[in-house]
């Protein structure tokens, strides 16, 4: 009968128990470490954490484990909460799982689960792994399980909102590699800029919320996120975007553009940046939105559409901005200057 509560326990948690849940269900400490012999059905994942199979983990299974290791209110931040998110630009996951818990609680680093306190425990998101949970019904959240463990949901962790797990990848990732860093400025700030960029862009986040996780966090580490928020509250929605800001803020010609904003009088056209006045636009022509599918006819043909309202166009790669950015800089002071004769008419809308 206890081996049986235990088993059924554990299915409800991915597989895995801890040791105080297995004695509740009515093991004995010697059947506990029967099952963890050498070549027994269990292992030991983290301590006073088993997997009640043999094998691999999957990252589902060290989550949880993380999640049974910490306790109950604990939520997975940092770069795995990222991955939960969705997000594409987050730095590697690595083996550190990283938990977020309230200051009340004493909560120690253990094995690869990485605890951190805070007095800003924000409000519990759940991540579902779709394959674990496939084809299941719902579980009502005030459906009790198992008594033990209550809110025990299988294929369920709870984890940060993106805009906190965004934050919290930087300000936290003492681990990351070191193009995540601050003493990597140039690939570090490319990152952070990417992956900021990347959950407001996504609508993973609000900008509002974006700005409020990154003006709550502490300031050793959180100076890549004070100039990538700046960029983004500016208008830039991607890490070339931003770099081209950076260009137009080295000029002493040009003023700062309008940044993913609808032209005036031309319906359906948001430029990367333009300058009204100097019918000058200039658009970050990044594989990642304009070189697959139809995207290539629809950027010609929105191209056209503004050549024949007066507007000029500038596209930029984004190697080109990395590699020769007075260049660029040159160009577009040029077309500026340029415009500045040129007829101001409105096109009709188009």
């Amino acid at each position: 009968m206890a081996q049986m509560r235990a088993e059924n326990l554990a299915r409800l948690q991915d597989g895995l128990i801890t040791r105080g849940q297995a004695l509740a269900a009515g093991l004995t400490p010697s059947a506990i470490e029967h099952a963890l012999r050498r070549g027994g059905p269990w292992q030991r994942v983290v301590r006073g954490v088993y997997a009640t199979f043999t094998g691999p983990l999957a990252p589902l299974h060290r989550l949880r484990a993380a999640c049974l290791r910490v306790g109950d209110g604990a939520l997975v931040t940092g770069a795995w909460a990222c991955w939960m998110s969705g997000l594409k630009y987050g730095p590697p996951t690595g083996a550190v799982v990283d938990m977020l818990v309230a200051r009340k609680m004493d909560r120690s680093d253990t094995g690869f689960v990485r605890v951190h306190q805070t007095s800003r425990l924000p409000q519990m998101q759940f991540w579902i792994n779709r394959d674990e949970t496939a084809g299941a019904l719902p579980v009502p959240p005030d459906l009790v399980l198992d008594s033990i463990a209550p809110t025990a949901r299988p294929g369920v962790i709870p984890t940060v909102p993106a805009a906190r797990a965004v934050i919290d990848a930087v300000v936290l990732g003492t681990l990351q590699p070191s193009e995540w860093t601050p003493a990597h400025r140039g690939a570090g700030l490319r990152n952070v800029r990417a992956l900021m960029c990347e959950v407001v862009q996504r609508r993973k986040s609000s900008l509002a919320e974006l700005r409020v996780e990154a003006r709550a966090a502490r300031r050793r580490g959180s100076a890549l996120i004070r100039v990538a928020l700046a960029d983004i509250e500016a208008g830039c929605r991607s890490a070339p975007e931003c770099e081209l800001r950076d260009v137009v803020r080295h000029s002493r010609i040009l003023p700062e553009p309008h940044w993913n904003r609808p032209l005036p009088g031309v319906r359906g056209i948001v430029p990367d940046a333009c300058w009204d006045e100097q019918r000058l636009v200039v658009e970050v022509d990044s594989r990642s939105f304009h070189g697959f599918g139809d995207a290539p006819e629809r950027t010609e043909h929105r191209r056209a559409r503004l050549a024949a309202l007066g507007w000029v166009v500038l596209p930029v790669s984004p190697a080109r901005l990395r590699a020769d950015p007075a260049g660029v800089q040159l160009q577009i002071e040029a077309a500026y200057i340029m415009g500045r004769g040129r007829p101001c008419s409105r096109g009709s809308r188009a």
